[in-house]
C-alpha cells in the first residue's frame, strides 16, 4: 500500500486580498507544478490535495484530490471580497480530513491569511485550539503564513508555538517564500516517512 500524504491549503479570500489576487493565483499554480515534481521524484508516495478558499463563507475547490485530477486556479476560482472566517475554514477543513485520513497517512496543513479573524459563526478560538492539539497528537504538520503583526494575534488566541508560524510580507516575494517553505515541509515529510519505513 502506498504511503499517503495529504496537503491541505487553507487560503484567505477576504476583501483585503484583492490587491494580491494575481499573485495568489500564480502562487497556487506554482504549487501545483511543485506537487507534480515531488510526485515524479517520489512515485511511491500518493499525494492528495485539498484546497479550502474562504472569506465569510467556506468553499472547497478540491477535497482529497489526486494530482492527476488537479487543475490550476483561475481568476474565476478566486474572487476576494468580504470578511475573514478563518476559524470556520480551519474547523471544517480539519473535520473533512479527519473523515478521510487513515492511521498511517501524513497530513500537512498550510494556512495563509492576511488579516484577523472576524466572521466565523461555527467555530471559536477555543475550538481551533482543541483541534490544533489533536493535530499535534496525530503528528500532523501545521504552518501559519502570516504578517508579523497578525501572527501576534493568532499566537495569543490559538496558543501557537513559534514552530507553527512563518512570517511573510504581503507581496510577490512573500508568496514566493511561502512556496519555498511548503516545498521544504513536503520534502521533509516525505524523507521522514521514508526513513521510518526503512527502520
Amino acid at each position: 500500500m502506498k504511503k499517503v500524504i495529504h496537503y491541505v491549503l487553507i487560503l484567505d479570500q477576504s476583501g483585503s486580498m484583492y490587491r494580491l489576487k494575481d499573485e495568489v493565483i500564480s502562487s497556487f499554480n506554482e504549487q501545483v507544478e511543485m506537487i507534480y515534481k515531488l510526485k515524479k521524484n517520489e512515485p511511491e508516495v500518493d499525494l492528495k490535495v485539498t484546497l479550502c478558499i474562504f472569506n465569510d463563507t467556506v468553499n472547497f475547490k478540491f477535497v482529497n484530490c489526486d494530482i492527476d485530477q488537479l487543475t490550476k486556479l483561475t481568476a474565476a476560482d478566486y474572487q476576494p471580497g468580504s470578511f475573514t472566517a478563518l476559524y470556520d475554514a480551519m474547523g471544517i477543513s480539519f473535520m473533512k480530513i479527519n473523515e478521510i485520513v487513515r492511521p498511517n497517512d501524513s497530513v500537512f496543513f498550510a494556512i495563509f491569511t492576511d488579516g484577523l479573524e472576524n466572521a466565523s459563526e461555527n467555530y471559536t478560538a477555543n475550538d481551533i485550539k482543541h483541534k490544533l492539539k489533536e493535530a499535534d497528537k496525530n503528528e500532523w504538520t501545521v504552518r501559519f503564513f502570516l504578517r508579523y503583526e497578525d501572527s501576534i494575534f493568532y499566537k495569543r488566541n490559538l496558543d501557537l508555538s513559534e514552530s507553527k508560524i512563518f512570517n511573510i510580507s504581503l507581496n510577490k516575494s512573500g508568496l514566493s517564500e511561502i512556496n519555498n517553505e511548503i516545498a521544504y515541509c513536503m520534502e521533509s515529510i516525505m524523507k521522514f516517512d521514508k526513513n521510518v519505513e526503512n527502520e
